[in-house]
């Protein structure tokens, strides 16, 4: 205790040279800054991994299962059912996705062919990234005529149907070509390794994402399993889960009752994306941890300075009976204050510009709408502040080890 008191004394008192007040103010700031950075730079990074979630959840179901091998699987009702009967789970959806080529106007393009039932609309939100408000998921997938079953109507994603030449209206249907999937191909005749099958665009989508955008043609089920030849054929069950049901716990038990597939939720099915994210976050951080290092010379020089004005006092506290440990602890709670104060104080400044961005937009990405958001977007999580505080703490322990360690008695 009375080494604390002297350390906030020696840091309040007068110095015999005005040079150690100013050095030690600029050290606190220095603190105060990069803290204050850190805190914004975590924030933005979970802004933007908030805002691709968010993105993506229009398209994506709560859940996915998918099979633990191969690209597909049967789907039957005992399947449903064990699904269906899962706490937490409240209705499915069944998804068949394949590669296919896509032709419109000379214009050839790669792109995935996603034929999804008439109940794909309740398990996901794509009604509402759908460009025509008269028209929903439910009808235009729902007019499938069994009669033409190599026709159907495509509700395209807004990238990929500018690439192709067409919009809701058009009078020239989009040809898509896909490999047969069994039997025999005969080198003479390769057009018979491919089935072809007509779209009608009947809407757009658009999710800003380039995955979905720029790739993506949904399609009624059946169109996509006659095309390749299997009436069961299926590659996803999309699972919307009930009001309050955890994925997580969801996703274990489903995974307990069906051992041979694979249930992922929104952040397992985008893992790459999302691991990329945080790496990119981590990176910064220890780069601002690197700066730290650097503004951490300012403690070093405060307290270096500050233990040589101090000399007189210290010989005094000796005199007294003071042991070389009791000094330490002086100079050692000294640049705890300096670099404590400084890192409360950042933390604080950068909790209230994230709260002031996130409320108010303070910094603009710029106008035109060219932009998802008009501001960055920020999210601040309680265990970005924890990890600062900490490595602050870390930097400043060091930083203050170093001039402790060279007290002599």
């Amino acid at each position: 205790m009375l080494s604390r008191i002297l350390a906030l004394r020696y840091l309040f008192s007068a110095k015999s040279h005005t040079a150690i007040n100013a050095i030690t103010v600029v050290a606190a700031l220095g603190v105060a800054v990069i803290a204050a950075a850190m805190i914004c730079a975590l924030s933005v990074y979970n802004g933007f991994e908030a805002l691709v979630a968010d993105l993506c959840s229009e398209f994506d179901a709560d859940l996915t299962l998918v099979p633990c091998e191969g690209k597909t699987f049967s789907d039957t009702e005992s399947l449903r059912d064990i699904i269906l009967g899962t706490e937490g789970v409240e209705t499915l959806s069944a998804t068949l996705t394949e590669d296919v080529l896509a032709t419109n106007d000379r214009q050839q393009i790669p792109a995935r062919l996603k034929g999804v039932d008439t109940n794909y609309g309740t398990v996901t939100h794509i009604d509402s990234i759908i460009l025509r408000d008269t028209v929903t998921a439910r009808t235009i997938l729902g007019a499938y005529d069994t009669n033409l079953p190599m026709q159907a109507n495509v509700i395209a994603g807004i990238g990929i149907a500018y690439q192709l030449r067409t919009a809701p209206g058009f009078a020239t249907p989009v040809e898509v070509f896909c490999p047969v999937r069994e039997g025999k191909i005969s080198l003479l005749n390769a057009e018979d390794a491919f089935r072809e099958g007509r779209l009608w665009c009947e809407a757009l989508f658009e999710v800003r994402q380039a995955v979905y955008d720029d790739e993506m043609l949904i399609t009624p089920l059946p169109f996509v399993r006659h095309l390749l030849g299997d009436t069961l054929l299926t590659s996803a069950y999309e699972i919307k889960l009930a009001d309050g049901a955890s994925p997580r716990a969801t996703a274990r038990k489903l995974g307990e009752r069906l051992p041979g597939f694979r249930v992922m939720d929104r952040y397992a099915l985008h893992e790459d994306a999302f691991r990329i994210m945080q790496i990119e976050k981590w990176i910064t951080f220890l780069i601002i941890i690197f700066i730290l290092l650097i503004a951490s010379f300012n403690i070093i020089g405060a307290l270096s300075m500050l233990q040589i004005d101090k000399q007189q006092e210290t010989q005094t506290l000796r005199d007294l009976g003071a042991d070389n440990a009791f000094v330490r602890r002086v100079f050692l709670w000294e640049g705890a204050f300096i670099s404590g104060t400084g890192a409360v104080a950042g933390i604080v400044i950068g909790m209230v510009l994230c709260l002031l961005q996130e409320h108010f937009g303070l910094l603009s990405l710029g106008d035109g709408g060219a932009y998802v958001v008009d501001a960055y977007p920020v999210r601040l999580i309680w265990t970005d502040v924890i990890w600062t505080l900490t490595a602050v703490a870390l930097v400043g322990f060091v930083a203050t080890s170093v001039v402790v360690l060279k007290i002599k008695k």
